[in-house]
């Protein structure tokens, strides 16, 4: 809950990329269903600025959870440092079984600036999935594309454009099930310098993220406020909104004024305003240091497994 992100962004209207790796996939993804309370809350889980810019970078915290840091394989995957440019290679089996592949090249300006470009070029790893090691069964993740961090330590600019690759198995059935997400986004959070939780961070950003399986759609936040002094259940203030097929949905965070533990939010679907909604904990503080690990894995393993079931 206290780490710390790498950085982030500054810009307004909804951004239209220019044929990226992550528009590679989104291109091809149909357009988003969004006619329902569970359509809205689907994303109101995924769309706001500090989610996703954890679920686009989670291959960071993955070599530290897994691998090649904090105490895990220092020998895979194997890292190579030269003066501000850090780079981890696949290739190899770490202690713990996990498999490696691709390479991550971190280059940065040194520890006391905002600035780093990130690049994944067919970084991730591979592990059993405990419920079907009889059938051989493993999960896979795999990055594409770059994060770019431009500013100060305190304000910082982002720029995300990657695409997830995903497969495995079901974890009721161990059928074989795959999904790609992809985030083409653009943003800035003032704070950056603060632990999450700790301090206050004002999160912007816009542009387009979606999956193989709930397609594509259009996001902007403002002036998304993330303060656990305030609420640590939610986020304070500002708005998100979703747009996909004609239709318009609003997220109004509110616990600066309404802090509930249940993460509720005000919203509204096509200028029509509905009744609270619960569960959407992840834009609120605590929300990108747990999306670190497992919004990716909710964003993809979770929709392989929803995909089985049907």
């Amino acid at each position: 809950m206290r780490s710390r992100l790498l950085a982030v962004v500054a810009m307004s209207g909804l951004w239209v990329g220019c044929g990226g790796t992550a528009a590679e996939a989104l291109n091809k993804y149909k357009a988003a269903s969004l006619s329902s309370e569970a359509d809205v809350k689907l994303w109101a889980q995924r769309a706001s600025a500090p989610n996703i810019y954890a679920s686009a970078n989670v291959a960071v915290a993955l070599v530290g959870l897994l691998g090649g840091s904090n105490g895990q394989d220092p020998n895979c995957p194997v890292v190579a440092k030269d003066g501000n440019t850090t780079r981890f290679t696949g290739g190899c089996t770490d202690t713990n079984g996990v498999e490696w592949f691709g390479s991550m090249e971190q280059v940065g300006e040194g520890e006391d600036t905002g600035t780093a470009l990130i690049t994944y070029d067919g970084f991730g790893y591979q592990k059993a999935i405990t419920a079907c090691e009889a059938s051989g069964g493993k999960t896979k993740l795999i990055f594409h594309g770059t994060s770019k961090m431009t500013g100060s330590k305190s304000k910082r600019d982002f720029e995300i454009d990657i695409r997830l690759e995903a497969s495995g198995q079901s974890e009721s059935s161990c059928t074989p099930i795959s999904a790609t997400s992809a985030w083409e986004y653009k943003g800035n959070v003032d704070g950056a310098d603060t632990s999450f939780g700790d301090g206050r961070q004002t999160w912007n950003g816009s542009g387009r993220i979606g999956d193989s399986q709930s397609g594509v759609i259009e996001v902007e936040t403002k002036a998304e406020v993330v303060d656990g002094s305030v609420c640590d259940s939610e986020a304070a203030s500002g708005s998100t909104t979703v747009k996909s097929g004609g239709h318009t949905a609003v997220i109004q965070y509110d616990g600066a004024t309404d802090c509930e533990d249940s993460s509720t939010v005000q919203w509204s679907l096509d200028g029509k305003a509905s009744a609270e909604m619960e569960g959407v904990r992840c834009s609120a503080a605590s929300g990108p240091a747990f999306s670190a690990w497992s919004l990716a894995l909710l964003g993809a393993l979770g929709l392989m497994r929803r995909r089985a079931r049907r």
